[in-house]
């Protein structure tokens, strides 16, 4: 027996401890074809604005997150189920019911798409309930759309992605695609965008990562006291400058 557990003692010593913060670090996910707030770069790593916040935000909390990009309907059901936070998610009253919201991480506009011949003259949301439009499936648009699901004058068309939202509206299939300014102005194809016009609704929504509860509550209070300090020292508008301004 004393054999045995030398060996073992050996056997382990020779594994090592895990790495720090491959087990019990909380995953957050962000969207894998958002470019340029989220995406998947030619490395296969995660990318963009939000990551890069996110890093930041880590590295001044000392909190361990597993930071990742993955499909966007795969990344809401891992929400639901509490295997990952969500990060890069419009907040409304109804997300915050669910989870736990963060500071903000960016204020992001969002703008109707629509066919450059269109005649749709709408400058708010609610002007275009008579339309077939296209929104992304999981985002909250703000209380303009939080009940449009259920209200049967809506003519909505959900769709996983701001890019499969384009193909829709350039597809002839909606009218109207309510996507970020940012993914109508980077994810169209240049020949598209001389086809498409876009139009502001008067909508600016702030964007945070939604926690489940399984993650532990100092994480999140630590990665909040992070964000503000870098709203406050002007970091945040450093680094969407980097990637949003020429």
């Amino acid at each position: 027996m004393p054999t045995l557990r030398m060996v073992v003692v050996m056997a382990l010593t020779l594994l090592g401890p895990p790495a720090a913060g491959s087990a019990t670090s909380p995953v957050v996910l962000c969207n894998d074809e958002h470019f340029p707030l989220s995406y998947r770069d030619d490395a296969g790593r995660p990318a963009g604005l939000y990551p890069e916040i996110l890093r930041e935000a880590v590295r001044r909390s000392g909190v361990q997150l597993d930071i990742r990009v993955a499909p966007w309907t795969r990344a809401l059901r891992s929400l639901e189920t509490g295997e990952a936070a969500l990060g890069g998610a419009f907040s409304t009253t109804r997300a915050r019911g669910q989870w736990r919201v963060s500071l903000p991480l960016h204020l992001e506009r969002i703008v109707a798409v629509l066919p450059r011949e269109s005649t749709v003259t709408a400058t708010r949301v609610a002007e275009l309930k008579p339309y077939r439009t296209c929104i992304v499936e999981g985002w909250n648009y703000g209380p303009p759309l939080d009940g449009a699901l259920v209200d049967g004058g809506w003519n909505l068309d959900p769709a996983p992605s701001e890019a499969l939202c384009l193909r829709k509206l350039e597809a002839g299939r909606v009218q109207v695609a309510l996507v970020g300014e940012v993914g109508a102005l980077r994810l169209s194809d240049p020949a598209v965008l001389t086809r498409t016009r876009t139009a502001l609704v008067g909508l600016e929504l702030p964007v945070h990562v939604f926690w489940p509860l399984t993650v532990p509550d100092e994480t999140v209070r630590r990665m909040d006291v992070a964000l503000r300090h870098m709203d406050e020292d002007g970091t945040l508008r450093r680094i969407v400058q980097r990637y949003l301004e020429p």
